[in-house]
């Protein structure tokens, strides 16, 4: 691609397969997920658990207040730090959140102390802001092309959407201990775990030639419309299993001696998704293999990473089949058949209906193999 940040001679042009492929984004993914839902689960019951400790509301705004300062520690930290020594910037302040936590752990009654709360507000804003701001310097420093950048960002922002269940389980271990010592002594096991994924990492930057990677299978054509029927039709019957096992419910099943003909419907249920989902892991891992086996290519995940990322990231389909469709554009063109998928159509159905947009990409990739 031409549409990247910088065109020095001489350096690599990073990827989105090549940073999935490295243990440096998956670590720097699982510890952003760490501390988004340390933090967001911690921050939650603050309020609860100073109030439990004798703190007044102006106490509390304090420890907010101090969090929101940290984020211009944070913005230091990953602007000045991070793109000279990356690792110390992102370890640094989660150890001094450590120590911050371990404190309030073995002294409750730190949650009443103003100028802790704002110390500690101070860490846990810092480490929360230095995070996705250094990310985003260590993936440009790869010299992505805009969508490889887009999309390897994006799942990163992912770590922020699934911190929004962290309140229902703060709020159990707050129920269960109402003296904040099991949410702090949880927030601590996310820092700690955090700092261990990244030790490893070295370095965390992207500025350094990507693993070269091959993993070909032969080219095979399947009818796309086929490939949409089979993965619609499990969401249908899915859908109307779910109708039935609603129905026998509101009619009392233990009346009507129909408790066994429900279990037996959920069971369906569940069966049918695992085969929904065992053959998109299917089609995720043969379309990445054959695209590989028409032309070799670094914008192509292996396809057992590709397979992975498929069922256990969120957002990790619509992401790679973007760059599925982006690939086998740039294939079309090359060999003069112009565009083979509209990049729009393709990002809507997506996000909106992933079976179509599945059918799509497998379109255009019957259309990319030509004579093979």
């Amino acid at each position: 691609m031409t549409d990247n940040f910088s065109q020095a001679a001489g350096r690599a042009e990073w990827t989105l397969a090549d940073f999935l492929s490295t243990y440096r984004y998956w670590a720097l993914f699982l510890a952003s997920l760490l501390l988004a839902f340390g933090g967001q689960g911690l921050t939650t019951v603050f309020p609860l658990i100073s109030q439990e400790a004798g703190s007044g509301v102006q106490t509390i705004a304090i420890f907010y207040l101090g969090s929101n300062a940290g984020w211009v520690i944070g913005a230091f930290l990953a602007f000045v730090v991070a793109s000279r020594h990356g690792r110390p910037a992102l370890i640094a302040p989660l150890v001094a959140c450590t120590l911050a936590a371990i404190a309030v752990s073995l002294a409750p009654a730190l949650w009443a102390s103003p100028v802790f709360l704002f110390f500690f507000g101070l860490l846990l804003g810092a480490v929360r802001a230095v995070f996705p701001l250094a990310i985003a310097i260590f993936l440009v420093g790869g010299r992505p092309g805009r969508i490889d950048f887009g999309c390897a960002l994006t799942l990163m922002s992912t770590t922020i959407l699934t911190s929004a269940f962290a309140p229902v389980f703060a709020s159990w271990l707050y129920q269960a201990d109402q003296g904040g010592l099991s949410v702090a002594i949880a927030f601590l096991a996310c820092l700690v775990i955090a700092a261990v994924l990244l030790l490893p990492a070295q370095p965390l930057a992207f500025d350094d030639m990507p693993r070269r990677r091959h993993r070909p299978i032969a080219p095979q054509r399947r009818s796309p419309l086929m490939v949409a029927v089979i993965l619609t039709a499990p969401l249908v019957l899915i859908f109307l299993l779910s109708l039935g096992v609603y129905g026998f419910q509101g009619d009392g099943l233990e009346a009507n001696g129909t408790f066994e003909i429900a279990q037996l419907l959920a069971l369906l249920v569940l069966v049918i998704a695992i085969a929904a989902l065992i053959y998109l892991a299917y089609w995720a891992y043969r379309i990445h293999g054959e695209l590989a086996g028409a032309a070799p290519s670094q914008r192509l995940l292996t396809p057992l990473a590709a397979m992975l990322i498929v069922i256990l990231v969120p957002l990790g389909l619509p992401v790679l089949l973007m760059t599925l469709g982006d690939l086998l554009n740039d294939r079309g063109r090359e060999s003069g058949h112009g565009r083979l998928i509209s990049i729009a159509w393709l990002a809507f159905w997506s996000f909106l209906f992933p079976p179509i947009a599945i059918a799509l990409v497998q379109n255009a990739a019957n259309k990319s193999y030509g004579g093979v």
